[in-house]
């Protein structure tokens, strides 16, 4: 039994190493293509959609609709964007209400047809006046702090719209909003999963990492079994024992790998097309599979498999020492004359 878990941490360490690597080349990836600010703006877009179908219009002279333009009008705002160029990754619900009664000022930075577009759509949801009415909002927000200052800025705001702004308008957004949102983590996520997929995929290619070879390798290796439960145990450890990054554990743990021979980079594309004739392909598929399970997961499961390893350890000892006593017994019993 502890052999063969200890086959299972020695996986674990391996499926682990490899998974901080993907994670890091998965957010690498997520953060160079701006997936949550351009999922966002689809959330952005399609609430504007709901509230008015005239905005799913396309702009003129435009690649995108009204309701795009406006989406990244209020995504590259300062408040929400941190360079102004890039989609800004959240706009709260106060946010987005103050920002869209801001765009129809001639001060901001948007398209006169968008603005147009949007000042007719807050017309027909019973907002007129939309600077007038940003403009109360503010004072309302600001009276409030004065009676109230340990009311929550969020707070203040949701009450200042709600008395100053009180409309057709804000309430479509106030009821759309979180089922927005919610629908953008979904995607996002989803999103994010299958380039986690194809990294690990990827990886496993790149590197040649053949699942079904390692467990062999460490069912017949005893040494190497027992190298890997020392440093699964000494390097889980680590995130809570010191401030190391989850690169530096990665490289800590991609060393130990390499050391022992069992993943190794090709030093070029000759030796790497000569080890597909040692390589199961099945193998590497099944890595694929196990990398896309994420870093989290194995950490999570290298704790729990050494939790019960530990604890299979106590009771196997207390059944060998049963076994040595009873041996004992025996042996002095048949040499008693």
């Amino acid at each position: 039994m502890l052999k063969s878990l200890d086959v299972l941490i020695g996986l674990t360490v391996i499926m682990l190493a490899l998974s901080m690597g993907v994670t890091m080349l998965t957010q690498f990836a997520t953060t160079v293509l701006n997936s949550r600010g351009r999922h966002l703006k689809r959330g952005i877009m399609d609430l504007l959609t709901q509230i008015d179908q005239a905005l799913a219009t396309r702009a003129a002279a435009a690649d995108q609709t009204v309701a795009g333009r406006i989406a990244d009008a209020i995504l590259t705002h300062p408040l929400i964007s941190a360079t102004g160029r890039r989609l800004g990754t959240v706009v709260h619900r106060e946010e987005l209400t103050r920002l869209l009664l801001f765009l129809t000022d001639d001060s901001a930075a948007m398209d006169e047809q968008a603005k147009t577009a949007l000042k007719q759509t807050l017309a027909q949801n019973g907002i007129a006046d939309p600077a007038a009415t940003l403009k109360k909002i503010r004072e309302t927000s600001l009276n409030l702090e004065a009676e109230n200052p340990a009311l929550a800025v969020n707070i203040r705001q949701t009450l200042a719209i709600l008395h100053e702004a009180n409309s057709d308008f804000v309430a479509k957004i106030n009821n759309s909003f979180d089922q927005a949102i919610d629908r953008v983590s979904q995607r996002f996520t989803a999103h994010a999963r299958a380039i986690t997929f194809v990294v690990g995929v990827l990886i496993a290619v790149a590197l040649q990492v053949d699942t079904i070879g390692l467990v062999n390798r460490l069912s017949a290796d005893d040494m190497m079994r027992q190298a890997f439960l020392k440093t699964a145990e000494r390097q889980s450890q680590l995130p809570a024992a010191a401030d190391a990054s989850a690169g530096e554990i990665d490289l800590q743990y991609m060393s130990f790998l390499a050391e022992n021979g069992l993943v190794t980079a090709p030093r070029s594309p000759g030796e790497w097309l000569k080890r597909w004739g040692q390589t199961n392909i099945v193998g590497v598929l099944v890595t694929s599979l196990l990398l896309s399970l994420g870093a989290p997961f194995w950490y999570s499961a290298l704790g729990r498999l050494l939790q019960l390893r530990s604890v299979l350890a106590i009771k196997d000892d207390e059944q060998r020492k049963a076994r040595a006593d009873v041996s004992a017994i025996t042996s002095r019993g048949a040499a008693a004359p």
